[in-house]
């Protein structure tokens, strides 16, 4: 393995930086890699997705950090499917590819996250006609991942999306490493890249030790309320609805201590909010929050719900990561098949179908009723954290991808 410190550039439209909500992945890497001595160079957008805000420029200035930091403008937008976000991240892309271009010196190795698919192939292009070592990590599995979005039978939706299919696939062919959040991503991958070095799954996951060190902050929470809490974002691919209707049921049924708690935005809160008013259902938006604040919420929760639609490509996503963390039991409506058989099999909760309130009211009365099996399947998640989501532990492994290239 070649270990000798490398300059390392790492491409990452969607990161959060320090000092702003979120823990994300890629400047925990950047960070860590930094720490082990290589100089690390971190490219990221002037807009941040989650909140749909241009980035703090003041707060940037101000940060201390152990990489360099380069932001690349964009145009921003409202909403996650439109023309303003394919307009705006073709912009970033032509940034980027201006970017590029004007380095004095070239990067030992590129690590660069997927999407955004125009960045991405920018990357990939500069890195294989510069002979660069190019690693790309899979959050999400574009297009595919949009195909919900999109109200027409599949054959037509396959069809449409047929040009972004091959468009992805040539992004695919150019990685020389290929890391992904899940094992179905990497096996996305692998159909159309036999040739790179490395294929390696690793979950996003989280820093247990920061994790643990946030639980404790003080948050208040009446005895009588159980909490079925969902942390993440509020759009097409997330079935909260549904969690919406069970708790309002359980409601009509005389639990009226049952209390869904709502850690998140996105476009479709005030759908969300309405649809709770019109049902008279006990739910909490607690709304957006910093990690900090989100995680001792999280850890007195009840249960923690995946709520996953129908249809969304979705499989081992970040709050994974953090429910199972706080020993939660998972209530799952994913459909993705490796993370439906990691709930079965290391027995942390159930798996329910998208849309299906009855059987997911049913589910969560059981398990309010029965706190030994609760705490069964909290102790069951939290072990596994400990074996294959603390980041401290499975992000070896990235690293030894990054020092392993050759240059």
């Amino acid at each position: 393995m070649d270990t000798k410190k490398k300059n390392v550039l790492l491409v990452a439209p969607f990161t959060n930086l320090p000092g702003e909500k979120g823990f994300n992945r890629f400047s925990y890497i950047a960070k860590k890699l930094s720490e082990i001595g290589h100089h690390v160079t971190l490219v990221t957008s002037s807009f941040k997705h989650r909140e749909k805000k241009f980035r703090d420029q003041k707060m940037i200035a101000e940060l201390s950090l152990p990489y360099k930091l380069v932001i690349i403008s964009e145009l921003g937008y409202k909403k996650n499917v439109g023309f303003d976000r394919i307009w705006s991240h073709r912009h970033f892309a032509k940034q980027l590819t201006s970017y590029l271009k004007g380095l004095e010196k070239k990067p030992d190795v590129i690590y660069c996250a997927y999407p955004m698919m125009g960045a991405a192939y920018e990357v990939g292009k500069y890195a294989n006609r510069n002979n660069i070592p190019f690693i790309i990590d899979i959050q999400d599995v574009w297009p595919e991942s949009i195909k919900n979005t999109l109200k027409f039978p599949e054959p037509l939706t396959d069809t449409l999306l047929y040009p972004l299919t091959m468009y992805a696939n040539r992004i695919y062919q150019l990685a020389d490493s290929v890391v992904g959040v899940s094992q179905s991503y990497i096996d996305r991958v692998e159909k159309v890249n036999r040739h790179a070095k490395d294929y390696l799954s690793v979950f996003i996951g989280t820093d247990l030790s920061h994790f643990d060190a946030c639980k404790f902050l003080e948050v208040s929470k009446p005895p009588e309320e159980f909490w079925v809490t969902y942390v993440g974002t509020f759009s097409y691919s997330y079935d909260i609805p549904t969690v919406i209707r069970a708790v309002a049921k359980l409601k009509e049924k005389g639990f009226t201590d049952i209390v869904f708690k709502v850690m998140g935005d996105g476009p479709f809160r005030s759908k969300y909010q309405q649809l709770a008013n019109e049902l008279d259902a006990p739910v909490d938006f607690v709304g957006h929050l910093s990690y900090e604040d989100m995680v001792p919420i999280l850890v007195r929760s009840d249960i923690a719900a995946n709520a996953i639609s129908k249809g969304a490509q979705q499989s081992i996503t970040n709050k994974i990561g953090d429910y199972v963390a706080a020993g939660l039991p998972i209530l799952n409506s994913s459909l993705n098949r490796e993370f439906s058989d990691i709930v079965t099999n290391r027995k942390i909760g159930y798996n329910y179908a998208p849309e299906d309130a009855d059987t997911l009211a049913e589910l969560i009365e059981s398990l309010y009723k029965d706190s030994e099996l609760r705490e069964i399947f909290g102790s069951n998640a939290r072990n596994l954290a400990e074996e294959k989501f603390d980041r401290r532990i499975s992000y070896q492994e990235i690293y030894s991808v990054v020092e392993g290239v050759s240059i």
